[in-house]
């Protein structure tokens, strides 16, 4: 659905998308775990079981691990609320930022590289999309670079700035190597 948008705000929303699409690139935060990954509080939920909306968008809850046929899986917590430091960047003082974790396991026979992960949320009804947090006091941003082993797992911390009228609807959407072998997929709801 498109929706218009006066062309000021059409330009900041495009500019956002750049900064958020050159953030990803580097799988912005981080914690590489040695290994396997703990138990999930969530379901498994294979690409035959994952909601579809309007044009095949794969859409799963939050804490549910969504497990790709070659075997990779991808987790993303449901967002809390979240206080960045005043050293933080991407942060406007009206919005409410918030935070959530992105577990990948190599469940795979092959490395996989995980600096080609893409993240992106966009919140509310009209899907605005919102602008990644930097806070290296709070140990958001630095990103995760090199390969993955098969058996082995990563998991990174995000945060983003979301208008608080629309933190009732957010949708997170993570793609494991931008498109070149898997689709997207994404876990929509409110924050807690």
């Amino acid at each position: 659905m498109t929706h218009a948008r006066p062309r000021a705000a059409h330009g900041r929303a495009r500019r956002m998308g750049r900064g958020a699409l050159a953030a990803a690139g580097t799988l912005a935060v981080l914690t590489a775990c040695g290994g396997s990954g703990g138990k999930s509080a969530g379901h498994t939920v294979s690409p035959s079981g994952a909601a579809s909306s309007v044009g095949g968008t794969r859409v799963v809850a939050f804490d549910d691990t969504y497990a790709y046929e070659d075997g990779l899986k991808v987790k993303v917590t449901k967002p809390t609320a979240f206080k960045p430091s005043v050293t933080s960047l991407g942060h406007r003082p009206e919005n409410s930022p918030i935070t959530f974790m992105v577990t990948l396991t190599n469940g795979t026979e092959q490395t996989f590289q995980v600096t080609g992960v893409l993240v992106r949320v966009t919140a509310g009804e009209s899907a605005d999309r919102a602008e990644q947090i930097f806070d290296t006091a709070r140990g958001v941003g630095t990103p995760l670079t090199g390969p993955m082993a098969p058996g082995k797992s990563a998991t990174a911390t995000f945060a983003f700035d979301v208008p608080p009228a629309d933190t009732g609807r957010v949708d997170i959407e993570v793609r494991p190597d931008f498109g070149e072998k898997y689709t997207s997929v994404h876990w929509v709801g409110p924050v807690r």
